[in-house]
Parts: C-alpha cells; sequence; structure tokens
C-alpha cells in the first residue's frame, strides 16, 4: 500500500510543528511569549487536581509560579481537521520553583488543540497530566 501526502497537508504539519515548537520555546521565554500563541478563549486544564485557567491566566500562572528553563517533546502526533489540529506528546520541563532550588524535572502527556488563524495556528485548549512516577 502506498501512501501520498499532499503538499498542502505537508504544508499544514510543518506549520503545526513550528507551533509547537514555538510553544516550547515561549515556555522558557516570558509570560507573553505564552499568552501570544494562545485564542483569547482559550482555556488550560493543568496541575496535579486538574486546574482550569483561561490562556491569560495559564501564561501568568505558568511564567510566575512555575518558570521554565528548559522544554522538549517527543513522541508528538498530529492529527488534523480542516482548521483544527490535534496533538499529543510527551513533554519534559525543568522547572523553578524556588530560586534557591536547582531546576525540577516534571514530565508530563500532553494534548494541544491548535486552531488555523490569519495570524498562523494558535492555541485553543491545552491538557497537561503529570507522569508519576516520571520514566
Amino acid at each position: 500500500m502506498t501512501t501520498t501526502t499532499s503538499t498542502a497537508i505537508t504544508g499544514t504539519i510543518e506549520a503545526i510543528e513550528q507551533a509547537e515548537a514555538a510553544w516550547l520555546a515561549a515556555l522558557t521565554e516570558s509570560e507573553e511569549a505564552i499568552a501570544s500563541l494562545m485564542l483569547e478563549d482559550s482555556r488550560a486544564v493543568h496541575g496535579p487536581v486538574g486546574k482550569i485557567d483561561d490562556g491569560r491566566a495559564f501564561a501568568h500562572f505558568t511564567w510566575t509560579r512555575r518558570r521554565h528553563v528548559f522544554a522538549k517533546a517527543e513522541e508528538l502526533s498530529i492529527t488534523v481537521r480542516g482548521t483544527t489540529a490535534i496533538t499529543t506528546c510527551l513533554q519534559e520541563m525543568h522547572i523553578i520553583f524556588d530560586e534557591n532550588l536547582p531546576p525540577f524535572p516534571v514530565q508530563e502527556t500532553v494534548t494541544r488543540v491548535w486552531e488555523e488563524t490569519s495570524e498562523g495556528w494558535r492555541l485553543a485548549h491545552l491538557h497537561q497530566s503529570k507522569r508519576m512516577p516520571p520514566v
């Protein structure tokens, strides 16, 4: 069996991969960098008890309470349905909870829902779940 991928789909997948890379970079850059990649009405489910925040509150919480100094993703999977893309991955971050302590590694399974906009792909929804114990 031969699978053919159109140039349009390949370009879309590449754009989503770039959005994912920009997201990981934003986690280590600034609150504004995080917020700029989120839609105004986006939501994030995160934390050990499933805290639900709007995009701006999530960006603020992430930058002020869990400052990332490193972030990477593995096993990225992308599903595209029109102007919506769903990504899943294993994400590892090194986070500073206390400036007097070394960065703490955290692993999460993550699902992100991206929407294509005139400014590029923007995050509509994010769900992070801790991996306990980390592997």
